[in-house]
C-alpha cells in the first residue's frame, strides 16, 4: 500500500489488484512511506542504499522453510552475519 501511495504522490495512478514491485529500504522505520521504495522511481544512475538486513531475514526465512528438512536453524545465522557457521551443510553432506 505504501508503494502505491508513493507512485500516487509522483502522479502514477495504478488500479485494484495491480502488482507494485518495491524496494525494502528502511524496514523497521516509524513511518510506512519510507520503509519502501517502487522500482519505478528508483533512478538507475544513481546509488540506492536497500534495508540488507531486511533481505537477509528474508532469506533466511526462504531458506529454513526449504531446507528445515534438514535441521537448517535460521536462528543460528540470526544474530551472526558475518559468521560462517555451515555445520549443517557439512552434516547433509555425510
Amino acid at each position: 500500500m505504501s508503494a502505491a501511495i508513493l507512485l500516487a504522490n509522483k502522479g502514477k495512478l495504478t488500479m485494484i489488484g495491480e502488482g507494485i514491485e518495491y524496494i525494502f529500504k528502511n524496514a523497521h522505520h516509524t513511518n510506512p512511506l519510507c520503509r519502501v521504495t517502487p522500482k519505478e522511481l528508483i533512478n538507475q544512475e544513481q546509488d540506492f542504499d536497500y534495508d540488507k538486513e531486511k533481505y537477509r531475514e528474508l532469506l533466511l526465512e526462504a531458506a529454513e522453510t526449504v531446507l528445515g528438512f534438514f535441521e537448517f536453524d535460521r536462528t543460528v545465522y540470526e544474530d551472526a552475519p558475518k559468521r560462517k557457521n555451515r555445520k549443517w551443510w557439512y552434516e547433509l553432506r555425510n
